[in-house]
């Protein structure tokens, strides 16, 4: 326990620290608040692809999918064949009758689990990093599920 009284100098000190994070936060805040750098890439408005669906976009000539209509906003690889979001069921479904889970995930049909690309969304502009190797989960074709679409 302090037996003397501190002195000026300590609440001067505490000023200066609580500037100095203030500042520190600022920059950072600022540095931060501007559209992703590369490797990403400028994919168009987010508001070209339906809220409550999902659909192709081109960024840098290649395709991508992206889907909305889970929540937020998820880009994969060209999955190579047209799917759609079903909101009945709440997966993404071809009209192979293959079907993905909004993760990505199969759970119906043939083929792999999409491969889910890194993207963000800055001002109502997608960018997505088409560059990535991207994120594929395991397979549960097992699932057994079926278009409702």
């Amino acid at each position: 326990m302090l037996r003397e009284p501190m002195g000026l100098q300590w609440a001067i000190a505490a000023v200066v620290a609580g500037v100095l994070v203030l500042v520190a936060g600022s920059v950072l805040v600022l540095l931060r608040s501007g559209p992703p750098g590369a490797p990403f890439v400028d994919a168009g408005a987010v508001a070209d692809v339906d809220p409550a669906g999902a659909g192709m976009v081109s960024v840098d000539g290649e395709k991508v999918l992206v889907l909305r209509g889970a929540g937020g906003v998820t880009v994969f690889a060209d999955p190579g064949r047209h799917a759609s979001w079903c909101a009945a069921s709440g997966h993404l479904e071809a009209d192979d009758g293959t079907v993905w889970e909004p993760s990505g995930r199969l759970i119906g049909g043939q083929g792999q689990s999409l491969t889910r690309l890194p993207a963000e969304v800055h001002t109502g502009v997608l960018y997505v990093d088409t560059t990535a190797e991207g994120q594929r989960r395991a397979a549960q074709p097992s699932a057994g599920a079926t278009p409702a679409c």
